[in-house]
């Protein structure tokens, strides 16, 4: 009987990481992600730095210099506002649900509140019901068992949720007085969380979707070049240089008194040190060719640059956060940041801000936001030198100043322009008290009474 002939197998490596058995026609990206995906996710995240980098940057450089809140007209109520803000840390929650967005694809905040008649969280919040905003938490997407969204095109809702599902794994421990930790006994269970107590943002996120999209996947190929790019130039790191012996006398010796003599040559030839050889013998040192080796590196920089929509620049920290005649893409970059904070930061500022005014516990009493004149003013992304600085000034002050001298605009009015230029990447003095009666006295003695 003829023998069977054997199908060779053909082992395939594919830049997807997939079974190498799976079929050509069946490869493809994998859409829906597990709890154990998130897990390598976190974990790539807290380990490899490029990455890190990656996910974190726009995170930092969105909420590092703060925000405030500023209410016309009442000084102590803004006080009082931004002094609770303040202590629900929310620069920092925020910082943390950015960088839950980039790595896992979403990242969510959950409103805890105090209420007179306290409800469930599957229930809508009730502003007349509600006493004072107690914390405000950031987590992402791996706990999240499920989540609705309105997917029709002709709703008024379209887009919106009505609730998430979050599946806890425990109920937390508790210590003894032995210091031993004791998990709470209670089934844990399924937690359901109506829209009106959580924010959530998504990154490229379409129809159909049941998660958004997490930077690291999407840079995958770029992290990992990074990675073989460090770890190539670290071997060409040690062995940059080294030296051959050649020597007849040497190589005939006995192992003993070989190794002997490589330790003694090893020790002796570390450094630029003089050595002493038969005319016969021969040292050479060899160092190992880099050339071309900055093309490589660059690109590897600049692929990863046009990946992660973060400039070379400040990946690698070139740029640490005064900018003197930035270049281009480093003004897109911080676009790009201000466009994230309005709006994507903004939205889940106001929502919380709108729950304080209704607490009965918070400042005077509860308000209707509707009936106050507020707005929220991020502090500028990055701080220009001295000369650009004192430059813009100047000509923004001059600007003001030939406003009202032709009668264009009133001195309160050039003021609260100054002051209304928040954000706009170059304007240090935005922070001036607005509504400071002194602030305003020193504008308008620039003027005559009669422009005035």
């Amino acid at each position: 009987m003829a023998k069977k002939k054997r199908v060779p197998s053909v082992v395939r490596t594919d830049s997807l990481d997939l079974d190498p058995k799976t079929r050509y026609q069946q490869l493809g990206f994998k859409y829906e992600l597990t709890r154990e995906d998130y897990q390598d996710l976190d974990n790539q995240y807290k380990t490899d730095a490029i990455t890190h980098k990656v996910v974190s940057k726009p995170a930092e450089d969105a909420t590092r210099n703060g925000f405030r809140i500023v209410i016309s007209h009442n000084e102590k109520l803004q006080q009082q506002m931004q002094h609770k803000l303040d202590s629900l840390n929310l620069q920092s929650v925020l910082a943390q649900q950015i960088v839950f967005q980039r790595s896992d694809g979403d990242g969510y905040l959950t409103i805890g509140v105090k209420e007179l008649n306290p409800t469930s969280t599957d229930t809508p919040i009730d502003p007349e019901n509600l006493l004072d905003v107690a914390f405000v938490h950031s987590f992402g997407q791996a706990h999240i068992k499920a989540y609705q969204t309105n997917d029709d095109p002709t709703s008024i809702d379209y887009g919106k949720e009505q609730a998430i599902v979050v599946q806890p794994t425990t109920n937390g421990y508790t210590v003894n007085k032995n210091g031993d930790q004791i998990e709470d006994p209670k089934p844990v269970e399924t937690v359901v969380i109506d829209q009106s107590r959580y924010c959530h943002i998504s990154l490229d996120k379409f129809e159909d979707d049941l998660h958004g999209t997490s930077v690291i996947q999407r840079c995958k190929n770029q992290i990992k070049n990074m990675s073989i790019a460090t770890e190539t130039v670290g071997k060409m790191l040690r062995e940059f240089t080294f030296k051959i012996v050649k020597s007849d006398s040497l190589m005939g010796e006995s192992p003993v008194k070989f190794r002997q003599d490589k330790e003694e040559m090893s020790q002796s030839l570390n450094t630029e040190a003089t050595a002493f050889i038969n005319s016969e013998d021969d040292i050479v040192k060899l160092s190992t060719p880099t050339n071309g080796i900055n093309t490589l590196l660059d690109f590897a920089w600049q692929d990863l640059a046009a990946a992660s929509n973060i400039p070379k620049s400040v990946l690698t920290g070139e740029q640490a956060g005064t900018l003197a005649g930035a270049s281009q893409d480093i003004a897109n970059y911080y676009d790009t940041v201000k466009a994230m904070q309005e709006q994507e930061l903004k939205p889940e500022i106001e929502k919380i801000v709108k729950l304080l005014f209704w607490a009965q516990d918070v400042g005077n009493g509860s308000v209707d936001p509707d009936s106050i004149d507020w707005h929220i003013e991020f502090n500028p992304l990055w701080t220009p030198d001295d000369k650009t600085m004192a430059q813009t000034n100047l000509i923004n002050t001059q600007a003001a100043v030939a406003r009202v001298g032709a009668g264009m605009q009133a001195p309160d009015e050039a003021m609260a322009s100054l002051n209304g230029m928040s954000n706009n990447q170059i304007q240090p003095a935005q922070n001036m008290a607005t509504d400071s009666a002194d602030a305003e006295k020193e504008f308008e003695s620039q003027f005559t009474p009669e422009q005035v």
